[in-house]
């Protein structure tokens, strides 16, 4: 890959062109652009941005409270110790049900799609009754927001791959110690993203998604030139999958990365490698993306890779692991190929770091 074929700006400018043309599509089906075109549609947008918006700052109200409301302090410590210590944690529930049936990937011109490794959608042949499958999405963005509204919290979607929920494990922090948002994001089956947690489920026949990026991904988030995937040195997700012989599935979506905006901040390498030694994304956050709201900005166009069958292997060894991961970067690099010209970024350039 030479840098000198990437053209400036050119993701971004492909990104805006793809929002253009998801307008154009909903007002030929006589959908305006607007919130409030339905009620269904109000009230996914609203839905997806109480959820964001708390995402972010319910960590920053908590330690808020513990620093400047003493009253505070002892229901906030015994919260934690029912969280981390008790494991105590809110069943899914109808609430599950409702962001399910909001569909807010497919209400707002959002698409899915199942490559059948020719780069044209086809009946989806997932079946989470039969098999068990890890899930494993890209880019992660700020708020990963393709996989979760176009497929984890999809009536239609999950119907297809024949699952009544697919487990979303995401960062220990949001689902065990900040108050309101954990038993938001419990109730619709997320779950914490730790090695244990994650063979638990599957091994129970439970189909889970991983966000294989993670935090460091997050500051590759903005990137206007290329899409820089970080998933060279992440091998983690790998071996649990050999662990449990639940079948690798890449899922990539398209516009994620620059879905709140460019990133025009300074010092972009620097700060990449702080996030990298902190494990923690030291980059801009914008909760006003759409409409004034924390609402994605422009078609997310989620693609499912065929599954990669993968042998149960209790004590894989690190040649093993490092050959499946081999495999799993051939492919997800080719479902992007074979895809990306379809959903709105035919020069897109992908980079994996």
């Amino acid at each position: 890959m030479k840098s000198e074929r990437i053209a400036r700006g050119s993701l971004w400018r492909e990104h805006v062109d793809a929002h253009r043309a998801m307008v154009r599509e909903m007002s030929l089906a006589g959908v305006e652009d607007v919130p409030w075109s339905s009620s269904k549609r109000l009230q996914s947008v609203l839905a997806v941005h109480v959820i964001y918006t708390s995402w972010v700052l319910s960590p920053i109200l908590t330690i808020a409270a513990v620093i400047f409301v003493k009253k505070s302090r002892a229901i906030i410590f015994a919260y934690l110790f029912a969280s981390i210590v008790l494991g105590l944690r809110a069943p899914v529930n109808a609430l599950h049900r409702y962001f399910c049936w909001l569909s807010a990937g497919e209400t707002n011109g959002w698409a899915l799609v199942f490559d059948n490794g020719e780069g044209k959608g086809h009946e989806c042949a997932l079946d989470c009754e039969k098999n068990t499958y890890l899930f494993a999405a890209h880019p992660h963005g700020l708020f990963t927001a393709g996989v979760v509204n176009n497929l984890i919290l999809s009536e239609k979607a999950l119907a297809r791959i024949r699952a009544p929920l697919v487990r979303f494990f995401i960062n220990q922090h949001l689902i065990t110690m900040f108050p309101l948002i954990k038993d938001a994001l419990s109730s619709l089956g997320f779950v914490a993203c730790t090695a244990k947690n994650m063979k638990h489920y599957l091994n129970k026949g439970e189909s889970g998604c991983i966000v294989v990026g993670g935090v460091k991904e997050v500051v590759l988030t903005g990137n206007v030139d290329m899409e820089e995937l970080y998933l060279l040195r992440a091998f983690g997700f790998i071996k649990v999958a050999m662990q449990t012989g639940a079948s690798l599935v890449p899922v990539y979506t398209f516009g994620e990365s620059l879905a709140t905006g460019p990133d025009y901040v300074p010092f972009r390498e620097i700060r990449k490698k702080l996030t990298y030694r902190f494990d923690f994304p030291f980059r801009s956050l914008d909760l006003i993306h759409r409409w004034g709201l924390c609402f994605p900005r422009g078609k997310l166009t989620t693609v499912v890779g065929e599954p990669i069958r993968v042998e149960k292997n209790l004590n894989p060894t690190r040649d093993e692991i490092q050959a499946v991961h081999a495999k799993y970067c051939e492919a997800l690099l080719a479902l992007i190929e074979r895809n990306k010209a379809a959903a709105g970024y035919p020069t897109q350039v992908t980079k994996l770091v």
